[in-house]
């Protein structure tokens, strides 16, 4: 069985670094203990699937095979809301570096966020929302489909891009905390406080709860994860089902982008990085693993 061990070196590597942030952070997590026990008990497990990769034997359950593709994937969904344990590991949770950001891309591009405020409408925050969740969807509906078809290989190269970004990104934040414009540009005056939440219908209100009182992280804006992982899904649909398909996957990977602006949830400049990360992250998996 090809089957490669990198995603599972990557996430015990994000572990020890997780590990040695909290540490040595200035604003130490009250729970240190359980977050190192967690991490190590974690590491040890990835570990232990290591053990069995080249046996046939495990090979040959279902439940193996399962556990060996998806958990690398399972876990950096999870480590995302690990990851608040180290967002603010060297800057305290009121510091941002926004105010920087916002004159850079005001510089650069006028601020897409404010434009798009000034055309809000209920409909559109809907679509756009509608195509901003599509996010959720990429790694899985990808995944299932190489999984269930077979192709392994392809299934660890296209997750183990996206896991790479994923680390990348978790270990880049607590150094350059951002908000993103839903509270950058209120803090800085440009945007009323009652014009922070976007009106719209069920799909505006279930996206405004969670980014604002659900598990959505505050200061992980920049470089933009749903933006590094749009890439790799438009590439890897592109693949999958040939210039037709690739096209639509593109155009709802725009979609989502530009509903992270509209939603100010993102700077143009966090999407910009954040593609830039996942067309680097796609070329080192394809390298690493084939495509």
């Amino acid at each position: 069985m090809s089957i490669s061990a990198l995603p599972y070196w990557v996430a015990i590597a994000y572990l020890a670094l997780h590990t040695v942030y909290v540490l040595t952070a200035d604003f130490k997590p009250r729970p240190l203990v359980r977050i190192v026990i967690t991490n190590v008990a974690l590491a040890a497990g990835f570990l232990a699937i290591l053990q069995f990769l080249d046996s046939a034997e495990a090979w040959s359950h279902r439940w193996f095979r399962f556990l060996a593709l998806w958990s690398p994937v399972v876990f950096f969904w999870w480590a995302y809301l690990w990851n608040r344990w180290t967002l603010h590991a060297y800057y305290p949770p009121e510091f941002s570096f926004d105010p920087a950001l916002i004159r850079l891309e005001g510089r650069l591009f006028g601020q897409p966020s404010l434009w798009s405020a000034a055309k809000e409408r209920p409909w559109l925050a809907d679509l756009l929302h509608f195509l901003y969740n599509t996010y959720y969807l990429y790694t899985f509906a990808l995944g299932a489909y190489l999984h269930t078809t077979g192709r392994l290989r392809d299934f660890q190269a296209m997750t183990f891009a996206v896991i790479l970004g994923y680390a990348l990104l978790y270990c880049f934040f607590p150094f350059l905390p951002v908000w993103g414009p839903r509270w950058g540009l209120v803090s800085a005056g440009l945007l009323p406080a009652d014009r922070q939440r976007l009106k719209g219908g069920w799909i505006t209100r279930l996206t405004t709860w969670f980014m604002f009182e659900g598990p959505a992280q505050k200061a992980c804006a920049m470089p933009s994860a749903h933006a590094s992982t749009a890439v790799i899904f438009a590439v890897w649909t592109w693949r999958i089902g040939g210039p037709e398909l690739g096209l639509a996957a593109a155009v709802i990977a725009l979609g989502m982008a530009v509903g992270a602006i509209y939603g100010r949830y993102h700077y143009l400049l966090d999407i910009l990085v954040g593609a830039a990360v996942g067309t680097a992250c796609l070329l080192l998996a394809d390298a690493a693993i084939g495509a």
